[in-house]
């Protein structure tokens, strides 16, 4: 079996022998050079990013061909840009650890000793936020079809999250309905993904930020479509923003809906306007609106902006991602899409307009230092 040295605090309390468990696994908790010979792999598992950086240059300099899986999680301030202070000319991965997901281990120490082999399929998540839909429940249905039809005909690996935010009436119920009323596909590759569809309960309402939060921070994907239940969105241009994201040329794809809603109250398509004028310094170039509800990202930009964001800013948080975005310099398209504005909406326009304004000054007051 091929030996890998596991370096942890064990602060995570990952039971790597389970879990890598036809691997000789050697345990300890410093760079010991001895065992440096016969080892394949080395894991390096610290809650401080210092430490960690400092651990792998310590095993580098012994080994500077050693492959290193270094672990972090959504709330560590581990990044790429410590792994570019790391020496050696061995492979480098960084494993976000989510203990839903304890086989990404497996799979990323296979990637290591095995670049030529392919080892998993890509993987999209869609995420869909529900609120008190009870009542117009046939559109969410609808739109979950659509999703689950694009899935098996064009995505084959992907997966469908209804997350309740808080309701206050039978949706959860319904969502969940949903979910045991929905089965695998059979041309489904990988049987160790998440199943087609699937239903979470936040159990507060956070008005939105929490379900993007939640998924954020639960879900292992290679690609996130967060995207409103309402059926108002069309699979054509969710397709064309997965089908540019996946190019690698950006970090995220955003829809706007500015120009081109259906049935749009004028009050609403006036309000927009005066939106767009006060937020314009805090989007990334090119993009002038941030609270349409069709956002398409890749795993990086989820990891870097999860971090910062704020469940406590609600509907705001769409415009905290695009300002952190911009901070953190990632690369953002804005594409027009086509959107029906379905009646039943729970945005009221002028109190959620006035908790925009404040929200403004607190997304400035707290995250304009964000590098």
């Amino acid at each position: 079996m091929d030996p890998i040295y596991i370096l942890s605090d064990r602060e995570r309390d990952i039971h790597f022998k389970e879990i890598v468990h036809f691997y000789n696994v050697i345990l300890g908790d410093s760079a010991d050079h001895n065992h440096f010979e016969k080892i394949r792999c080395c894991i390096i598992d610290y809650k401080d990013p210092e430490e960690a950086v400092s651990a792998a240059n310590a095993i580098r300099a012994f080994h500077p061909q050693l492959p290193l899986l270094i672990i972090t999680d959504m709330k560590s301030g581990l990044h790429d840009q410590h792994l570019l202070r790391i020496n050696g000319v061995g492979g480098i991965r960084l494993l976000h650890w989510n203990a839903n997901y304890p086989d990404k281990l497996l799979t990323d120490i296979q990637s290591l000793l095995h670049p030529e082999y392919p080892t998993q399929s890509v993987h999209i998540a869609f995420v869909l936020s529900v609120y008190n839909e009870e009542e117009r429940f046939s559109y969410v249905e609808s739109f979950c079809r659509k999703l689950q039809e694009y899935i098996r005909t064009h995505v084959i690996e992907g997966s469908l999250y209804l997350i309740d935010d808080g309701s206050g009436d039978r949706t959860i119920e319904l969502i969940q309905t949903l979910e045991r009323d929905t089965t695998l596909s059979i041309n489904r590759i990988n049987r160790d993904v998440s199943p087609l569809l699937n239903a979470k309960e936040l159990g507060r309402n956070t008005r939105k930020a929490g379900t993007y939060l939640e998924g954020m921070k639960e879900i292992e994907a290679d690609y996130f479509v967060f995207v409103d239940a309402d059926d108002s969105f069309f699979i054509e241009d969710i397709a064309r923003m997965i089908n540019i994201v996946r190019l690698g040329y950006y970090d995220m794809i955003t829809g706007t809906k500015d120009t081109s809603a259906e049935n749009r109250p004028l009050v609403r398509v006036g309000l927009s306007f005066f939106k767009r004028l006060i937020i314009k310094p805090f989007l990334p170039e090119g993009v002038i609106d941030s609270q349409t509800g069709l956002k398409v990202f890749n795993s990086i930009a989820v990891k870097r902006l999860f971090p910062h964001l704020k469940e406590d800013l609600g509907l705001a948080v769409d415009l905290e991602m695009m300002f952190i975005a911009k901070r953190l310099r990632l690369r953002v398209l804005q594409l027009p899409v086509a959107c029906i504005d379905r009646e039943g909406s729970h945005i009221h326009v002028w109190k959620d307009s006035i908790r925009f304004l404040k929200s403004i000054a607190d997304i400035w007051r707290l995250d304009r230092r964000i590098r």
